[in-house]
């Protein structure tokens, strides 16, 4: 009988006089009561009795004399009533207590003896090492009898362990110059082709550099104000009034633009900080002037505009047969390189004309030095510029200022962009200088060129992008100079809005502890687990790779550490309705940490094991990250049941109840403490209410999940969305374009957007540079794990056999000529004058080996125009160590501005290490792809097949001559990151999927019921897909940003299902028995839990940081399910299926 049970669990308990007529032995039911009254089943609604027939007969048995009820256990309807019957929770003014917590509060009944000697409330737990005779925790009686000390103790240590962290990690940094923080700038896949093949050629090329020395061959004097050194980037937009016209098609729009330059070029001291024009020579001394922006506006404000020869071009070109004449016929006839793909069938008459086109035009774009007026006829200025753009010679001179759209057919440009060249050194630079005082004088003229910026220019800037400066055109600007500021000012903002979501987390700490002294102790568990973890990370398990990913485990840590605060907290509230337990607080505090320890430790390690999923992953980054995390949730779960138990104790002995707010000092001690007030409270006639939210859960929540109905409509609801959820989630698809690294109305990613998606890549652009290298060979990553050493990406290794020849290379020049000329890369090589762009160091080397000197115009024709083919200009390996030095220090023909040398143009080509040559590279730049953006995987990976594929052709040819395997890569590690894209696609899945195997593995071994464990499973489940397809609903792409939350979902939905599932194992009773008990005991815990988190993260939002505002609404949307599932999921899945617990033996 169920009577019989509860108080043999609890012999201590006695019944009042009200309950005389129940004969009793020994503080338990007789067996001849049994016979008499009916089953306790019978008073929650029947079991297999009718309920209504059981439980008016046990009323009449606890009534008195007068006929009031004394003690009425709460009932719930049974499991197997009927649907028609309703029998609503009973909430009675007396209630019995289980040892599950079936809180409760009994009107008449009396309290346990407080004698230590008395019988022990926790029979199950015999003495042992960890319990006294009582059953008491012998560690809780410790804290219990000096709380003061072994909180300070605690204090201390987490004092001490932070201030070692500073010592070892902080200062240490701070000495080499660094941040403890690893910058990942090469993060991959250690065994993928791609890293293999990038860190083969970087570190090669890095090795060669040391063996020449700190002053490499071809160290030049470099001229004052002649490199460049910052930019200032202008992108415009015509207003929504102005689409049909576009950016060129009023004096109004054009005028706006200049404005932008002009605050520069109106400036007298800008020449000062200009990059000045080397190419035009100038008489002595006369000033040199600067740099013209290079920016359409140039041919809009030409010195001098011929309308009449631009109206002929324009005529002669709007023919198509001539624009295809001319574009076959150019390369030979103006540029006089490759004539040998000229087609045969071209007359001297049309080489002429063609020639003579190319003047014409030339004499016109000679004039585009942006020093006139606005030209009068600005519409035949577009038209003109839209037919150079036919012209594979002369688009380069306008394809950077107009838009994807802008052709002869649609002369309309929506967009415009321009930069401001910066230049330096300030000074000139003399070869004696070294080059780390070169680069510390380039920092200080970084300061310098900062500061003249802002005190000169800045303001004027930020008016001319503000909204309605311009009426027909909107303005943005970016600076390399300044762009560090604005980032730093973004992550300042950003980081305030951080502490208004810390800020919440204590003000809700305080509402809910009712105690600002255990608030602010709660956060500073919360906060202190972060260097703690930092420490156990850094310092004892000496992993140093520690990612910039690691900070999100602040939010995560505030998230489930105030949940393990309220958990604790509510169990503490909890105890004081169970008179069995308030013998002392020992016994208390005993029975407060077995409840919420067990809990907190399945939550904690299903958390923790979630985490380390991120093991699977490849990339350093996500597992420091994982194994951070976990550490991080292992710390906050140690120090909840350390220091903040101990704080417990302490506000109960000093603070509770406003008792007194001094110092842990005697005389603040509480008198009469608060488990001595709650003893005398259930001794007493009057009724001890419980808090409302609680009986909510209790009463209301668990009530409307019992009812049928009810859960019909609950489990339709969750049927349907789940439906739509998986259907979104399906079609969710990894980004095709730039990932955003800002809001996407911020001026600085508005113009960033802008760039990358409506401009074409034009000559005046970078491309991505793409090396085919012969001479290096696979790198060794012996010994390589980049959590204990991130600097440490394996050995180089070179071609032993590597042969730089006279057939290797000429099979490297004939390579040179077909990426230039061959039709089948035209889309894929970035083209300049009509060939393909490429850095071919051979054709230089051939013709210095013929000439001897490549100084002058007519050397630089001799080179481009290929004269030397004609003779033998093989270079005799063994002639390399006298030619090559004096080659190095020679200036590149290819330079526009004729100041680059041969060392400085083809340092990645050129394995020269100052005794041999160790490697040859060839470069092409990427007709697609630029060094800068973050493109989607897809269109990365259409550029990277076929620059493989140019790869195998060649290696196939070049390995015979040179010797070894031809390897293709680029050094800005893009090929790398669209590998690391798949992965983050794949680390996502797995990961979710790992998670979610594991919290039903940690489930079932810590519930022994697999039930519990499949539905709690499903919970999560449910959690991933809704999370998934809300993300799709909001116009979410898969990006490394969005991947990597989706990864971390099972870690962050487990807690609040695990939680209520844990409760209903632990309750007694039948199904809803357990639900009623799981929701009184944790429904407050958990639904504070759901608001701390939720409310913390929606400053989040408004970050200007895209990853800190999508983590924000990746953490709303992920605890608002999984707090919803849990209470309306799992519940109701239990509450329906009703299938019963084993008290004994095997539970699955």
């Amino acid at each position: 009988p169920r009577e019989q049970l509860i108080l043999s669990t609890y012999p201590a308990l006695s019944i009042s006089s009200a309950l005389s007529p129940i004969p009793m032995q020994n503080g338990t039911i007789a067996p001849e009561a049994n016979m008499k009254n009916p089953p306790m089943a019978s008073v929650y609604g029947g079991g297999d009795d009718d309920g209504d027939e059981g439980f008016n007969e046990f009323q009449n048995t606890l009534k008195d004399d007068n006929g009031t009820v004394n003690a009425v256990n709460k009932g719930t309807p049974d499991d197997d009533i009927e649907d028609n019957k309703k029998y609503p929770a009973i909430v009675d003014e007396a209630v019995l207590s289980t040892p599950s917590g079936d809180d409760s509060v009994v009107k008449g009944a009396t309290a346990p003896s407080s004698d230590p000697s008395s019988s022990s409330p926790f029979p199950q737990h015999p003495p042992s090492f960890f319990t006294d005779d009582r059953g008491n925790l012998k560690a809780v009686n410790m804290v219990v009898r000096n709380p003061c000390l072994i909180f300070t103790l605690i204090i201390g240590l987490c004092i001490l362990i932070s201030f070692l962290l500073q010592m070892t990690v902080f200062r240490a940094a701070a000495a080499e110059g660094t941040i403890p923080i690893t910058v990942p700038v090469n993060e991959f896949d250690l065994g993928d082709l791609r890293s293999i093949q990038y860190d083969s050629f970087r570190l090669a090329k890095d090795e060669v550099q040391k063996m020449k020395g700190a002053l490499a061959d071809g160290q030049k004097n470099v001229q004052k104000q002649s490199e460049l050194a910052a930019i200032a980037y202008w992108v415009f937009e015509a207003d929504r009034d102005n689409t049909d016209k576009g950016v060129f098609g009023t004096a109004d729009s054009i005028g706006g633009m200049k404005d932008a330059y002009d605050i520069f070029l109106n400036s007298p001291d800008f020449k000062n900080y200009c990059v000045l024009d080397y190419q035009t020579p100038v008489a002595d001394g006369e000033t040199r002037k600067c740099r013209a922006p290079l920016s359409p506006l140039t041919m809009y404000y030409a010195s001098e505009w011929d309308e009449a020869k631009a109206g002929d071009v324009i005529e002669q070109l709007k023919d198509p047969a001539k624009v295809e004449l001319f574009n076959s016929l150019s390369t030979c006839v103006i540029q006089k390189q490759f004539c040998e793909i000229k087609p045969d069938s071209a007359t001297p008459e049309e080489e002429l004309w063609t020639l003579q086109l190319g003047l014409d035009i030339r004499n016109i774009t000679a004039k585009w030095d942006m020093e006139g007026p606005l030209v009068p006829n600005f519409g035949q200025v577009t038209e003109f510029a839209s037919y150079m753009k036919e012209l594979d010679l002369f688009t380069g001179t306008v394809d950077f200022g107009f838009d994807n759209g802008f052709s002869t057919s649609n002369p309309v440009s929506h967009f415009s962009r321009g930069i401001v060249f910066w230049g330096g050194p300030l000074a000139d630079l003399g070869n004696e200088t070294s080059k780390e005082d070169a680069e510390k004088k380039d920092e200080g003229e970084g300061d310098q060129r900062k500061d003249f910026i802002k005190a000169n220019y800045l303001d004027k800037m930020n008016k001319q992008s503000e909204k309605g400066t311009h009426d027909e055109i909107n303005s943005y600007y970016f600076m390399t100079t300044l762009i560090g500021d604005v980032i730093l000012d973004i992550v300042t903002k950003d980081a305030l809005l951080a502490i208004f979501s810390f800020a919440f987390v204590v003000i809700w700490l305080r509402v809910n502890t009712q105690s600002w002294f255990l608030a602010l102790v709660g956060f500073f568990e919360i906060a202190i687990s972060i260097p703690i973890a930092w420490f156990i990370f850094t310092v004892v398990f000496q992993i140093k790779y520690f990612a910039s990913l690691n900070t999100l485990a602040l939010f995560i840590v505030a998230a489930i550490g105030a949940d393990d605060i309220f958990i604790f907290m509510d169990a503490y509230k909890q105890s004081q309705y169970h008179p069995e337990i308030l013998v002392d607080l020992e016994t208390r505090m005993s029975w407060v940490y077995r409840r919420t320890g067990t809990a907190m430790a399945i939550t904690s390690a299903t958390t923790c094991a979630a985490f380390l999923c991120t093991l699977i992953t490849p990339l350093a980054s996500l597992q420091s990250f994982g194994i951070f995390a976990a550490f991080v949730i292992l710390i906050d779960y140690l120090l909840v049941m350390t220091l903040f138990c101990t704080a417990v104790v302490i506000y109960h002995n000093r603070y509770e109840n406003n008792a007194c707010l001094g110092c842990c000092c005697p005389c603040g001690l509480v008198d009469p403490s608060n488990t001595e007030e709650a003893r005398l409270a259930l001794e007493g006639d009057e009724e001890v209410k419980r808090d409302r939210i609680s009986e909510f859960f209790k009463v209301k929540v668990a009530g409307f999940i019992m009812v049928p109905l009810h859960r019909l409509i609950l489990g339709v609801l969750f049927l349907s969305w789940l439906a739509i959820a998986i259907w979104q989630m399906s079609l969710i698809e990894a980004t095709k374009e730039s990932e955003q690294f800002l809001d996407e109305n911020h001026p600085l990613q508005k113009s960033v957007t802008l760039l990358n998606t409506h401009f074409p890549t034009a000559d005046d652009d970078l491309g991505l540079k793409v090396h085919f290298v012969a001479g290096v060979d696979e790198i060794d990553r012996t010994g390589v794990n980049l959590l204990l050493d991130p600097e440490n990406f394996g050995s180089p290794n070179f071609v032993a056999g590597f042969d730089f020849n006279e057939q290797c290379q000429e099979d490297l020049v004939n390579f040179c000529d077909e990426l230039k000329t061959a039709p089948k890369y035209k889309d894929l090589i970035k083209r300049k004058s009509g060939l393909g762009s490429v850095y071919c160091f051979v054709e230089e080397l051939a013709a210095y080996n013929v000439k001897g000197d490549l100084t002058g115009d007519e050397y630089c024709d001799y080179v481009r125009q290929g004269a030397w083919k004609n003779r033998n200009w093989q270079v005799n390996p063994n002639d390399l160590s006298e030619i090559m030095p004096r080659f190095l220090k020679e200036k590149s023909c290819f330079d526009e501005n004729g100041l680059e040398t041969i060392s400085g143009r083809y340092q990645d080509e050129i394995g020269w290490n100052g005794l041999s040559l160790m490697y040859a590279s060839i470069s092409t730049e990427s007709n697609v792809l630029d060094p800068f953006g973050v493109d989607g995987e897809a269109l990365t990976r259409g550029e990277y097949d076929q620059f493989v594929d140019i790869a195998k052709e060649q290696e196939k040819i070049i390995s015979k001559s040179c010797g070894g395997a031809v390897i293709m890569t680029d050094l800005d590690g893009k090929f790398v990151f669209m590998n690391n894209q798949s992965i983050y696609v794949q680390s996502a899945i797995q990961s979710a999927v790992l998670g979610v195997a594991i919290a039903f593995g940690v489930l079932l071994i810590s519930t022994r019921v697999f039930h519990l464990a499949l539905f709690a499973s499903i919970s999560i489940m449910s959690v991933l897909a809704s999370v998934v397809g809300t993300m799709v609903m909001l116009g979410w792409t898969l990006g490394s940003i969005e991947s990597t939350l989706i990864g971390i979902i099972a870690g962050f939905s487990v807690d609040y299902v695990v939680h209520l599932a844990h409760a209903y194992e632990i309750a007694n009773g039948n199904t809803y028995d357990r639900i009623t008990e799981a929701f009184s005991d944790l429904g407050i815990s958990v639904f504070n839990g759901m608001i701390t988190s939720v409310a913390a993260s929606i400053p989040l939002f408004f970050c200007q940081l895209q990853f800190f505002a999508k983590f924000g609404t990746f953490l709303c949307l992920t605890i608002a399910y999984s707090w919803i599932f849990a209470n309306f999921g799992f519940m109701t899945l239990l509450a329906q299926l009703k299938i019963p617990l084993k008290e004994k033996g095997c539970r699955l």
